[in-house]
Order: structure tokens, then sequence, then C-alpha cells
């Protein structure tokens, strides 16, 4: 691909993109339309799959290596003109289908100094932009959070232990991520009274089932093992941390702002509050689908400001510290930092390699937290079918529907 003009090949090309795309409908029996098709060709940090596609990637890939042997060429043939190299016929052919997929062109002189990574980061930036353009506020806010590290980590995860997902939960959460819907239609969620959207985006949010708690609890254990691997002696839902201060503060007893508390993180007592939301919040939806991870950092703030608990907190000396993801596992950019910290002082008390075991963390992380939105996806759905199955008048509605009538 790299030494042959895309233009002499593209049919091969194209060929090979069929059957990897086939490939993977097999997989997952997941067929994608081609707005998803393109989304699932770019790379993890703009909500794709990393399924690059021969066809997009050749140019990029010929102009790259044209341009990268030039010297090269010049060494070993005295006569060979690397100015004119971009006036070739084969260059020029190669420098319309490039630029016919970017936002700005570049010059033939431009492409040929550039090498294959670079363009192509190009091609997926150009790409991107056009999907948002052309994305809902809701889509939006996903596609956002879709593209930060904890959201894209359960697709590097090794699946063992805590890195595997259930097959049906993996596939549902590719749906997700690729904005393919879950049915034709919003319906009623069976478990409450709010609308289960077509993309089941309410499914990670339901509050009735004991999922959400369920949810809260296996994400709160998963990092209070990383702490107590690092060493800094977490303790669960740690009671009488505050202490009234007057008769009439008897209540602060009772609470309990700290689902993880840790004597000591960077010099201070601090209490990590966990919670998941939604992108698709409504109070923060605005700044969601402008800026990632929003509807977290607002919520992050909620929860701060709640009954004055981290200013209460602040009093008695501790550092209250909300830790919220959003659905896809996302974090807050205060709670990532904590989790960096958590996973630096495992790397330092086990000798083991920084980068590798942050990684490792936010992999785990984001299979459990996109886990458990995928199985409550999937409960809901099958709960909806049996309860359609059980009413002859909806079977009937849906042969009709499946009829085209």
């Amino acid at each position: 691909m790299r030494c042959n003009p895309p233009s002499a090949q593209h049919a091969a090309l194209q060929a090979f993109d069929t059957r990897s795309r086939h490939c993977f409908a097999a997989l997952t029996g997941l067929h994608l339309n081609r707005t998803q098709w393109q989304q699932a060709g770019r790379g993890f940090a703009q909500a794709g799959l990393g399924l690059r596609q021969a066809v997009v990637d050749a140019p990029a890939a010929y102009l790259a290596s044209r341009g990268g042997v030039a010297s090269a060429c010049q060494q070993l043939d005295a006569g060979f003109d690397s100015a004119a190299l971009s006036e070739t016929a084969e260059v020029r052919q190669a420098l319309v289908l490039l630029n016919a997929q970017l936002a700005q062109p570049l010059s033939g002189s431009a492409a040929l100094a550039k090498r294959q990574g670079e363009l192509c980061d190009l091609l997926d930036d150009a790409s991107w932009r056009r999907q948002l353009s052309c994305s809902t506020p809701v889509a939006k806010a996903f596609l956002l959070s879709e593209t930060q590290v904890g959201a894209r980590a359960f697709l590097a995860a090794v699946p063992r232990e805590r890195g595997r997902m259930d097959p049906a939960a993996f596939v549902a959460e590719l749906r997700l991520r690729l904005g393919i819907p879950e049915a034709t239609d919003d319906v009623w969620c069976p478990r409450c009274d709010s609308v289960l959207d077509a993309y089941s985006h309410h499914a990670g949010v339901c509050s009735v089932g004991g999922e959400r708690t369920l949810h809260h609890n296996a994400v709160r254990d998963l990092v209070c093992s990383w702490a107590t691997r690092a060493g800094l002696q977490p303790e669960k839902e740690k009671p009488n941390l505050l202490l009234p201060q007057r008769p009439e503060d008897s209540h602060l007893a009772r609470k309990r702002p700290a689902d993880i508390f840790i004597p000591c993180l960077e010099g201070t007592p601090s209490a990590l509050d966990f919670a998941i939301t939604g992108p698709q919040r409504m109070e923060s939806l605005p700044q969601a689908a402008a800026e990632a991870v929003s509807a977290a950092a607002a919520y992050a703030a909620v929860k701060a400001s709640h009954h004055d608990t981290a200013a209460v907190c602040t009093v008695q000396g501790v550092k209250f510290i909300p830790m919220v993801a959003e659905t896809t596992g996302a974090w807050d950019k205060g709670a990532a930092r904590v989790l960096r910290l958590i996973a630096a002082a495992t790397a330092a008390r086990e000798g083991g390699d920084c980068a590798a075991l942050t990684a490792t963390m936010f992999q785990e992380l984001s299979v459990c937290i996109r886990g458990f939105r995928a199985r409550a996806t999937l409960r809901r759905r099958a709960e909806l079918h049996v309860a359609a199955r059980n009413d002859p008048v909806r079977s009937a509605e849906l042969v009709l529907e499946s009829s085209g009538l």
C-alpha cells in the first residue's frame, strides 16, 4: 500500500475494506452504516475502534512513503530531483484523494514532508469534526465522553479477571460507542416511569432495580482495592468522620461523606465520594455537548455543595473529593487525578511501571462501569421483549411492524 499509487490499487483496497467490514459484522453481529464505519476507522482518542480503512489511508501512506525516501533517493542518484517529486502524476493523484477528505487541503510539498501518522491524524480530525457538526447535542455529549481515557480503556483491557467483559456486554458497549440504536423508538422503561430511549442511555442511570447501588459499590470497592495495594490504608464508609461542633450539629455524626476515607492523601485526610452520572443529564447537556466530561464536572460540583458537605469537611480538616464518572467510564478531571495518584503510589510500593499500572487501573474501572451499564441495558431490553410476548396486542403490533405494515 505504501509503495504503489492508491489509484492503481483502488479495487483491491476496497475489497480488503469490504472483507474487514464483513469480518467485524460476523464477529459482533453489528452491521454498520457509512457514518458508523467511518467512526470505527478512527483512533480510540476520537471515539473510534482503530479499524483503519485501507482506501482512506492509502493516499497518506503513499505520500509519506514517497516523501520519506526522497533524501535517500538523492543520495543514491545525483540526478534525482526531489523538488519535482510533487509534480509527478502519481503524487498529484494521491494528493487529490487525500485533500478530498481534509478540511484544509495540503500542498504537495507539505504532504510529502509529513509522516504517515501525521497525515492519518489529519484525516481522523477531519472525519471527527464532520461527525460532530451533524450530531445532536446528546450524541455530541456521548461522542466527547467516549474520547476520554477512562471511556476507551475497556477496548485495550486484557480479557481476564477484572479486565474481562461478557461478550454480550462488550457488544452492547460497542453499540453505545458507535451510536447504534437498540430499538427503532423510545419506550417506557420497564422498571421506572422514565423513557427508555432508543439508544438505552437511560439504562445507565435508571434508579429502580438496585443496579445503581450495586454499580456504585463495585466501583468503590475496586478503587479501595487499589488504594490498599498502594498502602494508603483506606477505610470504606468510615463512621463518625464528622464530629458535632455544637449541640445543633448532632446530625453530622450520622453523615458519611466518605465512600472511601484515606488518612493521608497528599498530606491531607481525604474523603472520596463516588457517583456515576450520564453525559445526557439535561442540567449540563449544553456544556457536555461542547466539552468532554462536563456532566461529571457539574455533578461533582453538586455533590460538593449538597448540604455544604465540602465546606463542613474542610472545617474539620478533611478534604472532600467527589469521584464522579460518566456511564461511559470517563472521569471528572479531579477524580482522574486522584486515580493517577493512587496508581503512582501502587507503582512506587510494588516497584512496578507507573504508566502500565495506571493503564490497568483505568481499564479495570472502564470494564466495571461499562459492564454494569451494558447489563442494565440488556435486562431492560429482555424484560420488554418478554412483556411484548405475553401481551397479545403488543405481539400483534410487533408482527405488523416486522412486516412493514
